[in-house]
């Protein structure tokens, strides 16, 4: 079997494989950033990794050192929605170099691992060779390659690094068991079947205990210029509800805007290019909540009440 082989050959650093696995590596690899935030789904097809970009862009516009590493290893997609392309290798003896986003958004990425022609990874070379009963491959090896990232990236500073996982509720695990974040956003649509999975994902985490802050419902209504109505997207799927069972804030309601898709397709941030926009108002303003619900619980364990916040809240304007 062979996921990620060259990635494994060059991380090492003499240390040993216990090493990526002791939570002490990697908490001593994140000292240099403020807060982390992980950005979840409960099933995909949520705009999750857009949401990423456009935070990541809204914060740095507004003075923040922002990173993000896009830890859906499946389906990597934040480097071509920030227009930044993969070098063939940005690996070094001394850990991974993340690639120079625009604004200065630092990113990492498994396309950074692989060679441009390479999948991002292969699965059995001889699939007629079952795999252990007792280690799952592709779960065992995601882990991995998601410690290896999380103890080698050089992510130098940073007031925030965003987290985009993988969809569904094992992709919280998996990062749960690796480290702890400053707070978890779970973003989600309106339709029938999210809000089956929002539950399932909110009961799951009653074992992992991820601090969530807050849900996200995007795509809940297309807005219509030309005729000026709002229609909604998705069936009404109680998504709202089960949030407000579970005492979450609802952080943002967001519309569905094909610009705002389209935009990443071109590679641009959304809230930079139409900032103008109704929808990118809405952005920023969540982004500035999230901001200031971090800087809270930063504050909180920190035990300071009457101090400056470790992350200084966002100006107005």
């Amino acid at each position: 079997m062979s996921l990620f082989s060259e990635f494994a050959e060059q991380s090492g650093n003499g240390a040993g494989e216990k090493a990526h696995h002791d939570p002490e590596v990697i908490q001593r690899n994140l000292a240099s950033v403020k807060a982390t935030l992980l950005l979840a789904s409960a099933k995909g097809g949520t705009g999750k990794s857009l949401l990423a970009v456009n935070i990541a862009g809204a914060l740095a516009h507004a003075g923040r050192k922002v990173g993000i590493m896009d830890a859906d290893l499946n389906a990597p997609s934040i480097l071509p929605m920030l227009g930044t392309r993969a070098p063939l290798r940005f690996l070094s003896s001394e850990g991974i170099e993340p690639a120079a986003g625009p604004l200065g958004i630092r990113v990492t990425s498994v396309e950074l691992l692989t060679e441009a022609q390479r999948p991002a990874m292969s699965f059995l070379e001889d699939e007629s060779v079952p795999p252990p009963i007792a280690t799952p491959p592709v779960q065992l090896n995601h882990s991995e390659a998601l410690r290896r990232m999380l103890s080698r990236t050089r992510f130098g500073p940073l007031d925030l690094l965003i987290i985009d996982l993988g969809p569904g509720p094992e992709a919280l695990h998996r990062m749960m068991r690796m480290f702890t974040p400053t707070g978890v956003v779970l973003v989600t649509h309106v339709s029938g079947g999210a809000a089956l999975a929002l539950r399932h994902t909110l009961d799951v985490n009653k074992d992992i205990g991820a601090p969530i802050i807050g849900t996200v419902e995007n795509m809940v209504a297309f807005g219509c210029d030309t005729c000026r109505s709002v229609r909604p997207l998705f069936p009404h799927g109680d998504t709202s509800r089960i949030a407000r069972e579970a005492d979450l804030p609802i952080i943002a309601r967001l519309p569905f805007d094909p610009r705002f898709a389209e935009s990443s397709d071109r590679g641009r941030i959304f809230v930079s290019e139409a900032g103008e926009t109704p929808t990118a108002k809405q952005l920023v303003e969540m982004a500035r909540q999230i901001d200031s619900m971090l800087t809270a619980k930063i504050r909180k364990a920190a035990g300071v009440a009457g101090s400056a916040p470790a992350v200084a809240p966002l100006r107005q304007g």
